[in-house]
């Protein structure tokens, strides 16, 4: 008999205000990107994805900011709840603030450009563009070659980050705002100048020109990702980016990530059962 194994790429929320989290799974391996959801509604949603916390394999966060790393903030963090490791640059560990609670036994170093197994995982982290601490991305493969790079939180895209998103097939990726809303705003200009700076947020159209090089015949699905509440919709980042992916002939899916609830990229079944 040949075991069915299920590729999983899943949004479990997206947004500087309700937190973010990504999954990634083959079989029975899981990893977090990033768990900056509050504790019972991370453990509730993967409860209801038919995955025990306790068999995540491992935490991977990208950078300090309260949003990514919220369930790390806490008396009982949920990885000290369920026994998981939890990795990131040397630097990001001194940085985070509120995490002192989490044993050193379970925090791991991982620098840019560096890979580690996980289960039956790779997990390869890269450098990327923004204002915290040495921010990663990171691409997960599978034992047969299938990959994903999240790339959230990206100012610009850098080399790193090209080599390292490049012909996945699945790609998270940040289309934080639209460029005239943003001027528009209304808000402080120190805030509009870090969103559009160069260690801030990609607008919608920078989202489709840095796709539309990355996008390969491999690539099955796109997620948009971090969305701004107040500059974006998800209307108006797919009607931005898809033009780009359609002269890339890309023919995947394309969809947003939801700000507050899961949002299901892949949950496919890969090989097949034999009596």
């Amino acid at each position: 008999m040949t075991a069915v194994m299920t590729v999983r790429v899943i949004s479990l929320a997206s947004s500087s205000v309700h937190g973010n989290a990504y999954l990634v799974a083959w079989g029975p391996t899981a990893v977090l990107i990033d768990c900056g959801v509050p504790l019972r509604r991370l453990e509730k949603n993967l409860c209801e994805l038919g995955i025990d916390p306790r068999h995540i394999a491992a935490v991977f966060v990208t950078h300090e900011h309260g949003d990514h790393i919220r369930a790390l903030q806490l008396k009982h963090p949920f990885p000290q709840r369920h026994g998981i490791k939890v990795f990131g640059p040397k630097l990001f560990w001194y940085a985070a603030q509120g995490i002192a609670c989490l044993g050193s036994e379970l925090r791991c170093n991982l620098e840019a450009g560096v890979a580690v197994s996980v289960g039956m995982l790779k997990v390869e982290a890269f450098s990327k563009s923004h204002d915290a601490i040495a921010p990663l991305g990171f691409r997960v493969t599978a034992p047969d070659g299938t990959s994903a790079a999240i790339v959230t939180d990206l100012g610009e895209v850098t080399p790193d980050v090209m080599r390292g998103a490049f012909n996945s097939d699945y790609l998270v990726w940040e289309s934080n705002h639209d460029y005239q809303l943003e001027l528009a705003s209304g808000r402080p200009y120190s805030l509009i100048k870090r969103v559009l700076g160069r260690f801030g947020h990609l607008s919608n159209d920078q989202a489709g020109q840095a796709l539309s090089s990355l996008v390969t015949e491999r690539t099955k699905g796109v997620m948009l990702a971090h969305l701004s509440l107040d500059c974006n919709t998800p209307e108006l980042a797919v009607r931005t980016v898809a033009p780009y992916l359609r002269r890339s002939r890309f023919a995947g899916l394309l969809t947003v990530a939801h700000a507050s609830d899961v949002t299901i990229l892949a949950d496919e079944e890969i090989g097949t059962k034999e009596a």
